[in-house]
C-alpha cells in the first residue's frame, strides 16, 4: 500500500530494496503529518454526513420499531420515503450512466490512438478512466445507501423481489468486484502496457464487456416490475430468476439504456471540456480542451442519431406487452411528459449542431461558404422540432374548444399524431448527420479515384431516403394504426439506418489520405460554445432522470404491475410538475457531485505533495489538509505568456442553474394531472333491480375500473386500436364476450393481428378477470350487459348477479350450450370476413 502512495506520489516504481525501503519511510511520514494536520478537517467533513443519513434512517426505523409485527413500509417525516428514494435512486443512476458511459468513450479513444499513432488520444482515455475512478467510488457508496434506504423504507417490495432474484445478486456483486479490478488493470495499463497494447486493448474491451453485465442485472430487476412474467410454481430458484430476468421489456431497455449512456458519456466529457476550456491558463490547454470537446460533442451527438430509434423499439415492446400501459404513457396523463421529452431531445439536437456549425464558422479557413448550407440546415431542423411538440390533443376551455370543433385543433392536431411526429424525427436525424458531415469532410479533399462517384450516390441515397420517409409519413394517415406501427415506422427507421450504416464507413474511406486544404485551428472557439456544451451535458441528464419518473409512472399504483400493489400512502403518480422539479434536484446534485470531484482531484493533481487525481478519497483527505496552503501559481504556455483565466465559475453555476429552472418552468406549465389508484370500492349488486340499472351500473365499469375505453371506442373512428363497440350487442352473445374478456386470444382479427413471430407474454388486451384490472364475475356481467345494449338486447338478469354473490349461480348457465353452438358459426363466419376486410373497426 505504502509503495504504491510512493508511485502515486513520485510517478516511478521502486526498483532496489533501499530506494523501496527509502519510499516506505518517506511515505509513512508523509502520510502520517498528513493525519495529524488534517484529521480533525476529515472527521468534521465526514461527521456531519453520518449524522444526517443515520437520523434520517432512524425516523423511518422508529415508525416501525415499536411493533414487532412486519412493517410494508416506513415513512420520512417532513420529507417522504418516495422522494428519499427516488433522489438516491436518479443520483445512483445517474453515476452509473456516467462509470459505464465513459468507458465506452475512453475505450474507442484508445483504440483510434492505437490506430492512428496519436497519442493524444491514448492521453484523452487515460485521463477520463481515471476519473471513471473517481466516480467508481462515489457510485458504490451511492448505492450502498440507496440500498440501505430501500431495505428501510420499503421492505414489502426487497422481500418480494427477493424472493425471485436472490440468485442474481451474487452474479451483480462478482461482476461489480471484477468491473473494479479490471477497471484499475486498464488504467494502470496506461503506463504499464506501452509496449503490449494489443493486451491493453483486450483489457479495455474486457472491462466495458463486464461493464455490460453490471448493467443488464439490475435492468432485469426493474424490467420485471414493469413487464412481469407468470412464475409457475415448481420452479427452481435458477430458472425462475431467469424467467424473471428475461421478461419482455428486458431486452430493449438494455440496448435503449447502452446507447443513453454513451451520449452521457460523450455529452459530459463536452462538458468538463468546456469547463476546463473556460478555466484554461495557457493556450495549450485550451487547445487540447477545445479539441477534447469537439471529440466528446461528436460521440455524444452519434450516439443521439440512433437513440430515437432505440426508444422506438422499447416503446413497442412495451405496447406490444400491454396496450393499456402503452396508451398510459402515450396518451393518458403521461402523454404531455412526451411534449416536455420531445422538447429536450430537440434541445440536444439544436446544441449539437450549433457546436458543429461554430465549429465550422471558428475552426476552418474559408468558412463563409457553409454560412448558407446552415441557415437551410437551421430552418429545416427548427421547422421539425415544432411538428414534433405539438400536442394531438389541447386542454382547452369550453368556448376554445367550441371554436376549434373538438379538443384536436382543425390544422395543428394533425401534426400531433404519431404519423407526423415518427416522420420528423427521422428527418431530423438526416439533417444532424448532414451537419456532422460537413463538419467531418470541412478542410479536407478527397483523393480516390471513385470520390466524385461516391458523392453522387450519396446524395442520390439522401433525396431517396428524405422523400421516401415523408411520402410514408403522409401515407400513414391513411391506413390502420397497426399498419402505421408495425410496417411505416419500420420502414422509415431501416431507411434512415441504412443511411448512417452506408455513408459513415464510405466517407470514412473517402478521407483515408484525403488532401488538406485547410487547417483546422483549435483554441478559438468562443465561450457560448463551451456554454452550449455544458447546456447539452445538463440537458441529457434531466431528460434521463425525467425518464425515469417514466418508468414508475407507466406502473401507476403497482410496485410490480398487476402483481404486487402499492398500499403506501405514495401508491399515486405525481403530476409533471413535482416530477420536474425531482428530475432537476437529481440533476443538480449530480453535477455538484461531479464538480466537487473535478475540483478535488484537479486541485490535488496540481500539487507535486500529492500528484493522484484518480480516486476520490485520497485526493479530498490531501485537500482537506491543505485548505490553507499557497495556491499554484498559474503556469506558462509554450510560448511563455500566461493566458487570461476568466472568471467562469459563476457562468457555469449560472447556466446550469438557469437551465434547470428552466425544464421547472417548463413542466409546470403543461396541464397538471396526477394518476390515482382506484378507490377500493365493493361492487354491491343489491342496488341493481332492473336491466336498466344493471347497464348503468356496466357504463360506469366500462369507463371506469375496467378501462375498457382506453382502446375500444363506441363510434367508429378512422384508425381504430381495438373492436369499436357500435352494434357489438346485435352480432355476439354474451359468452362470445365473456370469452372475449376471459380469454382474448381466442379470436383475434386479421388487422389487429400483431406482425412477427408470437409472444410468449400476454396479448395486447390484458385478460379483464385478473390483475391489474381484476373484474369479478359478477362485474363482468354488468359490462357484458351494457356491451349487449350497444344495439343488441339485454339478455343478462340482475337475479343472476344476486346469484352469483349467493353463491348458487354460475357466470356461463348450461343452457348456453344451443346459444354457444351457434355464436361458433358465426365467428368463423365473422374471422372469414375480417380477414377480408381492413380498418372497419370490426374484431373480437
Amino acid at each position: 500500500m505504502l509503495s504504491h502512495v510512493y508511485h502515486l506520489t513520485w510517478g516511478v516504481e521502486p526498483h532496489s530494496q533501499q530506494r523501496r525501503d527509502k519510499a516506505m519511510k518517506f511515505a509513512r511520514s508523509r502520510l502520517a503529518n498528513r493525519w495529524h494536520a488534517g484529521g480533525l478537517s476529515q472527521i468534521l467533513f465526514i461527521l456531519p454526513i453520518a449524522l444526517v443519513l443515520l437520523a434520517t434512517a432512524s425516523l423511518a426505523f422508529a415508525q416501525g420499531g415499536a411493533s414487532a409485527a412486519p412493517v410494508d413500509y416506513r415513512d420520512v417525516p417532513y420529507v417522504g420515503s418516495r422522494n428519499v428514494i427516488w433522489i438516491l435512486a436518479e443520483v445512483h443512476l445517474l453515476f452509473g450512466g456516467f462509470v459505464l458511459g465513459v468507458p465506452v468513450f475512453a475505450w474507442i479513444c484508445d483504440v483510434i490512438g492505437t490506430l492512428t499513432k496519436e497519442e493524444r488520444y491514448n492521453k484523452l482515455a487515460n485521463d477520463f478512466i481515471g476519473l471513471t475512478l473517481a466516480a467508481f467510488e462515489m457510485t458504490a457508496m451511492l448505492g450502498a445507501t440507496f440500498l440501505l434506504f430501500l431495505l428501510a423504507l420499503y421492505p414489502k417490495v426487497v422481500n418480494y423481489m427477493t424472493g425471485i432474484f436472490w440468485p442474481t445478486y451474487y452474479v451483480y456483486v462478482m461482476l461489480f468486484g471484477a468491473s473494479m479490478v479490471i477497471l484499475y488493470l486498464y488504467w494502470s495499463g496506461f503506463q504499464t502496457m506501452k509496449n503490449r497494447k494489443g493486451l491493453h486493448l483486450f483489457i479495455g474491451f474486457l472491462l466495458n464487456l463486464i461493464a455490460v453485465g453490471v448493467m443488464l442485472v439490475p435492468n432485469a430487476w426493474a424490467t420485471f416490475q414493469a413487464s412481469p412474467v407468470v412464475l409457475p410454481g415448481g420452479m427452481g430458484a435458477l430458472e425462475k430468476a431467469w424467467a424473471a430476468m428475461n421478461n419482455p421489456t428486458w431486452g430493449p431497455v438494455n440496448i435503449h439504456r447502452f446507447i443513453s449512456n454513451i451520449v452521457l458519456g460523450g455529452f459530459l466529457v463536452g462538458a468538463y471540456s468546456g469547463v476546463r476550456y473556460l478555466g484554461a491558463r495557457t493556450q495549450e490547454e485550451r487547445e487540447h480542451y477545445d479539441w477534447m470537446g469537439y471529440i466528446g460533442n461528436f460521440i455524444g451527438m452519434f450516439g443521439l442519431l440512433t437513440l430515437p430509434f432505440a426508444g422506438y423499439w422499447l416503446m413497442r415492446e412495451v405496447y406490444m406487452y400491454n396496450q393499456q400501459m402503452g396508451i398510459t404513457l402515450m396518451g393518458g396523463f403521461l402523454s404531455w411528459l412526451f411534449i416536455i421529452q420531445a422538447v429536450l431531445i430537440g434541445i440536444l439536437f439544436l446544441g449539437a449542431n450549433y457546436y458543429f456549425w461554430l465549429g465550422l464558422a471558428y475552426r476552418t479557413e474559408g468558412a463563409e461558404r457553409y454560412m448558407k448550407p446552415i441557415l437551410i440546415l437551421l430552418t429545416a431542423l427548427l421547422s421539425c422540432f415544432m411538428v414534433w411538440l405539438t400536442p394531438h390533443s389541447l386542454v382547452a376551455s369550453i368556448a376554445e374548444a367550441r371554436a376549434m370543433g373538438g379538443a384536436h385543433h382543425p390544422l395543428l392536431g394533425l401534426l400531433g399524431v404519431m404519423s407526423a411526429k415518427m416522420t420528423v424525427v427521422n428527418l431530423m436525424i438526416l439533417i444532424s448527420f448532414v451537419s456532422f458531415l460537413m463538419y467531418w469532410r470541412a478542410g479536407s479533399k478527397p483523393t480516390a479515384s471513385w470520390a466524385k462517384v461516391a458523392n453522387v450516390l450519396i446524395v442520390i441515397l439522401f433525396f431517396v431516403v428524405i422523400v421516401g420517409v415523408i411520402v410514408i409519413g403522409v401515407w400513414g394517415y391513411f391506413v390502420p394504426a397497426i399498419v402505421r406501427i408495425n410496417v411505416f415506422s419500420v420502414t422509415q427507421v431501416l431507411a434512415v439506418l441504412t443511411v448512417l450504416l452506408t455513408v459513415t464507413p464510405l466517407v470514412g474511406f473517402m478521407l483515408k489520405g484525403a488532401k488538406s486544404t485547410s487547417k483546422m485551428t483549435f483554441g478559438v472557439m468562443p465561450v457560448r460554445s463551451q456554454l452550449g456544451l455544458i447546456v447539452n451535458a445538463v440537458t441529457i441528464v434531466f431528460t434521463m432522470s425525467l425518464m425515469g419518473y417514466a418508468r414508475s409512472a407507466s406502473r401507476v399504483h403497482w410496485h410490480i404491475y398487476g402483481v404486487l400493489e402499492d398500499t403506501s400512502p405514495y401508491a399515486f403518480s405525481p403530476a409533471l410538475g413535482h416530477a420536474g422539479a425531482m428530475a432537476a434536484l437529481a440533476t443538480f446534485l449530480f453535477f455538484a457531485l461531479v464538480g466537487i470531484i473535478l475540483w478535488i482531484t484537479i486541485s490535488a493533481s496540481r500539487s507535486s505533495a500529492f500528484s493522484t487525481q484518480y480516486f476520490f478519497l485520497a485526493p479530498f483527505i490531501f485537500w482537506a489538509t491543505t485548505l490553507t496552503g499557497k495556491p499554484v501559481e498559474p503556469s506558462s504556455g509554450p510560448s511563455g505568456q500566461v493566458v487570461e483565466q476568466p472568471k467562469f465559475i459563476g457562468k457555469v453555476a449560472g447556466t446550469i442553474c438557469g437551465v434547470l429552472l428552466l425544464f421547472i418552468w417548463i413542466s409546470n406549465s403543461v396541464p397538471q394531472m396526477q394518476s390515482l389508484p382506484p378507490k377500493k370500492v365493493a361492487f354491491d349488486v343489491s342496488n341493481l333491480n332492473t336491466k336498466a340499472d344493471l347497464v348503468d351500473a356496466g357504463k360506469k365499469l366500462f369507463f371506469g375500473k375496467a378501462q375498457c375505453a382506453l382502446c375500444h371506442s363506441l363510434e367508429h373512428t378512422e384508425s381504430p386500436r381495438c373492436p369499436v363497440m357500435k352494434g357489438r350487442g346485435a352480432k355476439r352473445t354474451r359468452e362470445y364476450i365473456l370469452e372475449s374478456m376471459m380469454h382474448p386470444k381466442a379470436v383475434i382479427y386479421k388487422q389487429y393481428e400483431t406482425a412477427g413471430p408470437g409472444k410468449f407474454y400476454p396479448a395486447q388486451m390484458p385478460v379483464i378477470n385478473k390483475p391489474p384490472i381484476g373484474l369479478s364475475d359478477t362485474e363482468m356481467l354488468a359490462v357484458v350487459s351494457f356491451i349487449q345494449s350497444l344495439g343488441g338486447k339485454v339478455t343478462v338478469e340482475p337475479s343472476e348477479l344476486k346469484a352469483l354473490v349467493a353463491g348458487t349461480g354460475k357466470l356461463i348457465p348450461e343452457t348456453a350450450t344451443e346459444e354457444a353452438t351457434t355464436e361458433e358459426a358465426t365467428t368463423e363466419t365473422a374471422t372469414t370476413e375480417a380477414t377480408a376486410t381492413e380498418g372497419n373497426g370490426d374484431g373480437n
